[in-house]
């Protein structure tokens, strides 16, 4: 279950921690990490109401490259934080909370990011979990996915695979929302496994997964690879998936091919572009709002990938559908 957690009073707080012990359980984090990562959601939580009186949360077991780390994502449209640095130090905190503050809530999480402006609100992302392993320093790429509000399955998914080579990204909505419709994006994950894979051919596979799913209830689907050598993104679009590059140029927006996995093969919209060192490229579902150059707030871009992503979720949710979003930030030139 990817359900956005409101925040409107204190219960909602000891939903947020049990559900963070949950989830830490899961990927097995010993009992003392347990109790900080609780401690850290109780935290967070309690700061959105005695600040912003109410907020939102979403704690999910994260996949791709950061398979093995739990995400936790805060955020409120309060007034925002007007001295962070003395935030950061110990007993910076609500009266009802545990005193910690925000730098204890850093040194209690394994990563941990947070944007914040008067006319913003406040957004905190920290993580738990998981070895290094599985990020590469040429991409940073990271997603998050939210059900519909009244759905306990996700209509929206994604797949990232990274390689010392490649980075490469399938981000696809089945039609609807609920189970059917998770079936359906799990039909367009499976078939782009059992065709080999995510692939330096996004237009080809694109070809193979529709070719597979002729007849079935359908979905639309994004596919992008990066090769890292090159810093060269290949791309295939198939439907309402949104997918930007952002460089020194501006918002860029791939083009996409009307239609739907379900209906006739085809190969999708294709293209290809060269990208730079600070480029971010985002994928998201038509459960966002369109994301336009004047959405993103000065600074975001700085941020680190699942922060962008956690602001998003939350900022362009539209609320009648499943959501999801991938960001990825290009760390380096490409080779001469």
């Amino acid at each position: 279950m990817n359900q956005w957690v409101e925040i409107d009073d204190r219960s909602a707080v000891a939903v947020v921690r049990r559900l963070a012990r949950r989830h830490g359980a899961e990927i097995g984090l010993p009992e003392t990490r347990l109790e900080e990562l609780a401690i850290v959601a109780s935290e967070a939580a309690t700061n959105i109401l005695r600040y912003a009186t109410r907020g939102r949360a979403l704690i999910e077991p994260m996949r791709g490259p950061d398979a093995g780390r739990i995400a936790m994502i805060f955020t409120d449209r309060g007034p925002g934080i007007p001295d962070i640095d003395r935030m950061f130090e110990d007993g910076e905190s609500s009266t009802e909370s545990a005193g910690l503050g925000l730098g204890a809530i850093v040194r209690l999480s394994d990563r941990f990011d947070i944007f914040s402006a008067p006319e913003h609100g406040t957004t905190i992302v920290c993580t738990f979990g998981g070895a290094e392993a599985g990020r590469t320093a040429d991409v940073e790429a990271v997603g998050l996915r939210v059900c519909h509000p009244h759905e306990t399955s996700c209509g929206d998914d994604y797949q990232i695979r990274q390689t010392p080579l490649a980075t490469d990204v399938l981000l696809c909505d089945g039609l609807g929302h609920g189970p059917a419709a998770a079936e359906a994006a799990a039909e367009v994950t499976d078939a782009a496994v059992a065709a080999g894979g995510l692939s330096s051919e996004p237009g080809k596979l694109m070809r193979q997964i529709t070719e597979s799913l002729v007849g079935k209830r359908g979905a639309v689907a994004a596919l992008v690879h990066i090769a890292q050598s090159q810093m060269e993104l290949r791309y295939a679009g198939l439907g309402n998936i949104s997918t930007l590059v952002i460089g020194a140029g501006g918002v860029r927006r791939m083009a996409v091919r009307d239609g739907r996995i379900g209906g006739a093969a085809t190969r999708g919209y294709e293209e290809a572009t060269q990208l730079e060192a600070g480029d971010m490229v985002i994928l998201h579902s038509d459960g966002l709002k369109t994301l336009r150059e004047n959405h993103f707030p000065q600074g975001i871009l700085r941020k680190s990938p699942l922060l962008i992503a956690g602001f998003f979720l939350d900022r362009a949710f539209r609320g009648r559908d499943d959501a999801s979003i991938v960001v990825m930030r290009i760390n380096r030139e490409r080779a001469q």
